[in-house]
């Protein structure tokens, strides 16, 4: 793979020089006994030797050259050096045909010689038709170039086949006048590419324009309008080996320069990929930072979450626990009775474990607000209050203050008989025990009523509570500081 358009160039035209040597020597020491000629054939191989000689060289830098361009063509696959390679070989061709070991060896095939010599430069003449073509396929504005090129391709072409059918004058003087303003087209795509300012655009002018310059010397020595000593190829020749080494040298260059910018390009690609993988790189790095950096959060206020929710729950319970104490006394309320009250009904159902309620009132308590006012019937409240919670010992028990001066016991799992022993302690406690007040002691009764039962499908629950008051109604009636109770009883509905 060429990286170098100098290095190239020197070693195709050493290779060109390496080349051209065994045909040089081949012409320059051609002799009699070499060839066996006679004394005519060799004075005139003496006389046509610097022509051989020149022909010689210029045929092997022709054939390295066109070796060279189809050696890349075939590296590459570029049509250029296709078009370029095939030219340079029709002129090799061309030249051998026209100069070469055929007019010593067979001079009887004269007619022969020149048929291929201008049928090979016909074939030249398209070829090189078609790399101006492709010379100019990138350019806008060259389509009258495209047209007189194709046109003089098509024109050379149709002679040419004429030329090998008949061998006519007028045939063969339109090939080699086609050619030359073929030349000049090519002279027109090298000054078009210089205008447009393409890479190498000047360098392809000064060559097309050396083969137009040769080519016109060639045709006007062999028209006789010039007179100069020597074969009248070699003006043409010159122009065409100058041509030659510099478009060789052009399309090595071009070929050379677009490489390095497919190696720009893939090293730019390269490089960008991997940015893009350092970019991708640290914004997986970011991510996973800001990932981490959420969850970090998340759980931060989860945490502070479940401590506000558990908080909550304590302040929702403390507010439900002071929303069920009764202020003045410090035991549950109205409202706790009636909840508790519910539950344990309804676990007496479930359950068939008796039930028991105890309804308490404290005796004669309007004389004392009356006579010792609001503030110590208040404080005769509280201390009855005290006075029953120290009777009742077991936790399932619940002490109310169902309103006023009116207590009620809820005795869950206690049967009447049970529900009466702890009446009884609860008068005895409460007339026993003097009543600390701001002036004097005072002595206080307590009245009570039980009732109690099993809870059955058709005990409704307010009955309980309704029985027990009536018991109190009761005990009161009866002379006060005491206990009475009333059973529910329950006869099961025969099936």
């Amino acid at each position: 793979m060429m990286t170098n358009t100098g290095l190239n160039y020197l070693m195709g035209l050493f290779c060109c020089l390496w080349a051209s040597l065994p045909l040089t020597a081949w012409a320059a020491a051609g002799s009699a006994p070499l060839l066996q000629l006679n004394n005519a054939e060799q004075g005139w191989f003496e006389q046509h030797a610097h022509l051989l000689i020149s022909s010689g060289i210029f045929a092997g830098i022709l054939l390295i050259m066109a070796l060279y361009n189809l050696f890349i063509y075939w590296h590459n696959r570029t049509s250029s050096f296709l078009y370029y390679g095939l030219y340079g070989f029709c002129i090799f061709l061309m030249i051998g045909s026209a100069l070469g070991p055929l007019a010593i060896l067979w001079p009887e095939l004269l007619w022969y010689q020149n048929e291929m010599t201008l049928s090979f430069g016909a074939l030249a003449a398209i070829f090189i038709s078609l790399f101006g073509d492709h010379q100019l396929s990138t350019l806008e504005q060259s389509r009258w170039l495209k047209i007189g090129l194709r046109a003089g391709a098509a024109l050379i072409l149709v002679a040419g086949l004429v030329m090998v059918i008949s061998w006519n004058s007028v045939a063969i003087h339109t090939v080699v006048f086609s050619a030359f303003l073929m030349a000049l087209l090519l002279m027109g795509v090298g000054l078009k590419l210089w205008a447009s300012k393409v890479s190498y655009g000047t360098s392809y002018a000064i060559a097309w324009s050396c083969v137009v310059a040769g080519f016109a010397c060639t045709l006007l020595l062999l028209l006789g309008l010039l007179q100069w000593d020597m074969a009248p190829q070699i003006p043409l020749m010159c122009g065409l080996i100058v041509e030659v080494l510099m478009v060789s040298f052009i399309l090595a260059g071009s070929f050379s320069s677009a490489h390095s910018q497919i190696l720009k390009a893939h090293q730019e690609a390269l490089q960008h990929a991997e940015q893009a993988k350092e970019r991708q790189a640290l914004a997986e790095g970011a991510q996973e930072d800001a990932t981490e950096e959420l969850e970090r959060k998340v759980q931060e206020r989860t945490f502070e979450l479940e401590v506000t929710l558990r908080e909550l729950e304590e302040t929702n319970h403390r507010l439900e626990e002071q929303s069920t104490i009764d202020f003045l006394t410090g035991v549950k309320n109205r409202k706790h009775f009636d909840k508790r009250y519910l539950a344990e009904f309804r676990r007496s159902r479930r359950e068939q474990t008796p039930l028991a309620v105890m309804m308490l009132d404290i005796d004669h308590f309007k004389n004392v607000n009356d006579t010792y006012g609001h503030l110590v019937g208040d404080e005769v409240i509280r201390q009855v209050a005290h006075q029953i919670q120290a009777v009742i010992k077991r936790p399932s028990d619940i002490l109310t203050r169902y309103g006023g001066e009116e207590f009620a016991v809820i005795l869950p799992a206690t049967p009447i008989e049970g529900a009466m022993v702890v009446a009884e302690e609860v008068i005895q406690a409460v007339r026993k025990t003097a009543i600390i007040t701001g002036d004097e002691p005072l002595s206080v009764t307590i009245s009570a009523g039980i009732s109690g039962a099993v809870a059955h499908p058709s005990l409704e629950p307010d009955q309980i509570i309704a029985t027990a008051d009536q018991a109190l109604y009761q005990a009161k009636s009866a002379g006060r500081d005491q206990a009475k109770y009333k059973a529910l009883s329950y006869q099961p509905e025969s099936t």
